[in-house]
């Protein structure tokens, strides 16, 4: 299984004590658990801060779960018709959002202003490739291991 390590996380107490409740959080998400998102979940808790970005990288459930991405997911989805295939990964800043395609991995910097509907339509370039070169950007760092 692979096994995603963001070193900076390792030695703060961000440790997910709680796997199982993630676990099933990705999996009403529609996110597999041996996906690069669901490796990083399942060994991680969140909200996570970033020094790179202003965003702020919210946890699958979490303590506050209205700050979840299980609750900003199913907001934009209910809002603007999302397909299900789309997971907001952060809090809201300046009117945008970075957006996993669940299908594909690749992640979306989304705003609201035309953005939201080039995404939903298909017509919108992802950001990163991957979770991990997410990942890589946000804290500046991260590696994977299968």
């Amino acid at each position: 299984m692979m096994q995603i390590i963001v070193s900076s996380l390792e030695d703060a107490g961000f440790l997910r004590a709680d796997v199982a409740d993630a676990a099933a959080g990705l999996t009403r998400l529609g996110i597999a658990t041996d996906s690069q998102m669901g490796s990083f979940y399942l060994r991680y808790d969140g909200p996570l801060s970033s020094e790179n970005t202003g965003f702020v990288l919210l946890d699958v459930v979490g303590a506050r779960p209205q700050e979840s991405i299980e609750a900003s997911t199913a907001l934009v989805r209910s809002k603007f018709g999302w397909p299900e295939r789309y997971v907001v990964l952060t809090s809201f800043l300046g009117g945008g959002v970075m957006v996993y395609d669940v299908l594909t991995e690749q992640v979306y910097d989304v705003d609201f202003e035309g953005g939201d509907a080039l995404l939903k339509d298909g017509g919108l370039e992802s950001r990163y490739s991957s979770f991990l070169e997410f990942l890589r950007f946000f804290f500046g760092e991260a590696s994977a291991t299968v």
